[in-house]
């Protein structure tokens, strides 16, 4: 079992840079857990070429039903509070066969329009995003003769969610710049990220710009003389670990496969890593695909965030200097470091503040911290 699950897990990142990929993702995951039917979806004010919905074994009817506004506020209402009782990874149950016994009702309606057609009864689902513009879920489901889903079964869901929360992560870089007809090369030198690619031999086959600059000046990785990434003596070990996981060799005596590390130097420097694998990117131009192998994604610990400037002025209508003042919010300056770095006194940035307050509906400024949280557009390290 493990060896399949090892399996799914490639194929998720293989999906995250081949989206063709995902339908494969969604019926291995349907028959590891015995289920009848899923559904995988995602979407993102931001970025809306990134929504999407996969699903597995649910008919046309239905998933045209899903897309029905009354249908739409009715799953809503009766479903949205039980997310919002958990936290992103956590997974939820419910047995909705009851909702067939109650004539009348709007869960009568979701019955029938949804789950009747279907067949299905026992849903058991692990959240995988969750913001003030963005939402992501996979859900799997059972018929109502099937056994409930066990703890076992949801603690694969946390474990495939983790990876499935990465692949997303890797999806939404690309997505933010990719265009018809641009090679593998041209969309990874765009990225905000560091990238590193590696090929079979764990020596560096690729570096993006960002990434080249950030092993240039830090020296918590460098190469050795055979072309390899290297780090400090403590760390290497972990590091080998992952990489070797990442190729996928041998599955059967793995406990995970690539994963994330935090480096750090004596000098200050601290990067998170992202291992993945990264083969079969058959969307992709100009690419051998023996080439490369592993994917690394790295990010400064203590890197600038910066936010949505069109998305927040268009929901929120903030001007540009309100704009400026929440990136520097979100970066960790203080108020009375956010009037140095503008040259305002206090009371105007209050004052700035108070007004984006009440653009954003917001009562705190840890409710609005919760907002900017989720516009920001950068990659997101996924422990």
């Amino acid at each position: 079992m493990k060896e399949q699950e090892h399996q799914i897990i490639g194929l998720i990142y293989d999906a995250a840079m081949d989206t063709r990929l995902w339908p494969q993702v969604i019926e291995a995951i349907v028959h590891y857990t015995n289920s009848k039917t899923a559904i995988f979806t995602a979407l993102d004010q931001l970025s809306p070429s990134y929504d999407f919905v996969h699903t597995y074994n649910i008919p046309q009817a239905c998933i045209d039903a899903y897309q029905d506004e009354r249908i739409k506020v009715i799953d809503m209402k009766l479903h949205a509070p039980l997310w919002q009782q958990i936290g992103v990874g956590d997974t939820i149950e419910q047995n909705l066969q009851s909702y067939g016994q109650m004539p009348g009702t709007d869960e009568y309606i979701f019955y029938e329009r949804c789950l009747e057609p279907t067949g299905i009864c026992h849903i058991a689902a692990v959240l995988l995003d969750q913001g003030q513009h963005r939402w992501a879920v996979l859900g799997i489901h059972r018929a109502p003769d099937a056994q409930p889903y066990s703890p076992e079964e949801h603690e694969f869901l946390k474990r495939i969610g983790k990876h499935l929360r990465r692949a997303l992560q890797i999806h939404r870089q690309i997505n933010l710049i990719q265009q018809d007809n641009l090679s593998l090369y041209t969309v990874l030198d765009s990225l905000k990220t560091g990238i590193v690619l590696l090929d079979q031999n764990l020596c560096l086959s690729y570096s993006n710009p960002v990434a080249q600059k950030m092993l240039d000046q830090s020296s918590c990785l460098d190469l050795d003389i055979h072309n390899r990434l290297k780090t400090n003596y403590a760390q290497q070990v972990r590091f080998d670990q992952l990489l070797e996981s990442a190729l996928l060799e041998d599955t059967t005596i793995q406990t995970e496969v690539g994963g994330v590390l935090a480096l750090s130097d004596g000098a200050g420097s601290q990067f998170m890593l992202t291992v993945v694998p990264f083969k079969k990117l058959r969307n992709m131009q100009h690419l051998q695909s023996a080439q490369h192998q592993i994917a690394l994604f790295m990010t400064d610990k203590n890197q600038h965030y910066s936010l949505s400037r069109a998305y927040l002025q268009q929901c929120y209508q903030l001007s540009k200097r309100e704009f400026d003042l929440c990136e520097l919010l979100i970066n960790g300056y203080k108020i009375e470091d956010i009037a140095e770095q503008c040259g305002i006194t206090l009371s105007s940035v209050r004052t700035y503040f108070k007004n984006i307050y009440e653009k954003t509906q917001c009562c705190s400024q840890i409710e609005l911290m919760h907002l900017l949280m989720g516009c920001t557009i950068h990659f997101e390290h996924i422990k």
